[in-house]
């Protein structure tokens, strides 16, 4: 019996394969899946996706085979991954490597070997997707395409498993920064509002007019910081929040953040036109922070305007409906538009109009977790029209 060489790269080969933390995991059935169509379509009774670590070759999969694991010296795996061609024993019994190996001599009998090997992008043979069978045998030329065919696609679920557990990781370091930034930032922020209020509140006849401006400025922009802080957090929590789907009266909601809006500006008049019985299907308190962000946009972006216009409905663009909020305000350049759903891209000076940035980035983020669109349409000083699809009741 002839032991396969190491890999040359071996040691970065091993690095590679423990980096997709697949060693003695449990089965899964996409992989089994490969595996027994490779056992079908090459009619081999037996057939395995088997990755090979330092000592041993490990079974991911396994069709026809009740053992999970072989040591590495006696693996026909190890010699595939040395080459990213498909690797054919037609007869083990006349191969002087195996002849005399424990797996052909004893169970589970193997006289014929075929191994498309897992190579990495980086060159590195991670294993193989195999099929054996108990009597002398060749591939078919369409088999051998078809086995080299789904070894690609175990390549791309085991890279498709890395990926996940990286974002898993990825998400669990933004917890623990969303926590900090939560905590640890925030507390600092309201210490710094708290404190500027006091002295505006008990100590303003000892300052001075430009002592009391450098206080308050210090006092909008701390505040400013905490909402853009809690923006930031929000809108991060949205991608993980579990969708609670049910039909929502997008009219009502309306109705209700407009009189949130009137509450706010008691003087001031905007005609307002609400659409009545426009549901959808969705999440009613995800649903609600879209139309209280384009609601708020077109109450805040027309409040120079001497006959201020806002409309709330539906209509039909190229064939399908889609909601939409319409006001006459200041508008913006179309040249612009491909920025407004980016986290902190603001068209309008914030000198001119306050906001943090963030509000239309988080509409985005719901209506693309319900599966639909948003886009906008403006002419400066003329106006903006946003529009967004959703499921329909």
């Amino acid at each position: 019996m002839q032991a396969a060489d190491v890999p040359l790269n071996e040691a970065q080969r091993l690095i590679s394969l423990r980096s997709y933390g697949i060693l003695d995991t449990e089965q899964e059935a996409v992989f089994d899946e490969l595996a027994e169509l490779a056992s079908n379509i090459c009619g081999a009774p037996i057939a395995l996706v088997s990755l090979v670590d330092e000592s041993r070759q490990w079974f991911k999969a396994r069709i026809g085979l009740a053992a999970t694991e072989t040591a590495r010296s006696v693996a026909f795996c190890a010699h595939a991954i040395l080459q990213p061609g498909l690797f054919q024993v037609p007869d083990t019994l006349q191969d002087e490597r195996f002849a005399d190996n424990p797996l052909v001599t004893g169970a589970p009998h193997i006289r014929f070997y075929a191994g498309a090997p897992l190579f990495t992008e980086e060159g590195y043979g991670l294993g193989t997707l195999c099929v054996i069978d108990h009597v002398p045998r060749e591939l078919t030329a369409q088999q051998a395409r078809t086995l080299m065919v789904l070894r690609t696609h175990v390549l791309k679920l085991l890279e498709l498993r890395r990926r996940t557990q990286e974002l898993a990781e990825v998400n669990r370091e933004l917890d623990a920064f969303s926590y900090s930034v939560s905590h640890d930032l925030r507390a600092p922020l309201r210490a710094i509002t708290g404190y500027s209020q006091i002295l505006l509140d008990d100590h303003l006849a000892d300052f001075s007019d430009e002592a009391r401006d450098f206080v308050q400025r210090i006092l909008n922009a701390s505040r400013m910081m905490d909402q853009l802080t809690l923006d930031l957090l929000n809108l991060a929590r949205l991608s993980k929040v579990t969708l609670n789907y049910r039909t929502v009266d997008l009219s009502e909601t309306a109705r209700e953040v407009v009189l949130d809006l009137q509450k706010t500006e008691p003087n001031r008049h905007v005609d307002i036109q609400i659409q009545p019985n426009l549901q959808t299907i969705g999440d009613p308190g995800l649903l609600r922070i879209v139309v209280q962000n384009l609601l708020a946009n077109a109450w805040k972006y027309t409040s120079g305007r001497e006959q201020p216009q806002i409309e709330f409905g539906m209509d039909k663009s190229n064939g399908k409906s889609e909601f939409f909020v319409r006001d006459n305000g200041v508008g913006f350049e179309m040249a612009y538009a491909g920025k407004l759903f980016q986290p902190f891209q603001r068209l309008h000076a914030n000198s001119k109009i306050p906001g943090t940035g963030i509000g239309l980035a988080t509409v985005k983020r719901i209506i693309q977790r319900h599966g639909g669109a948003v886009r906008a349409e403006a002419i400066v000083n003329q106006g903006a029209t946003f529009h967004f699809t959703l499921h329909a009741a």
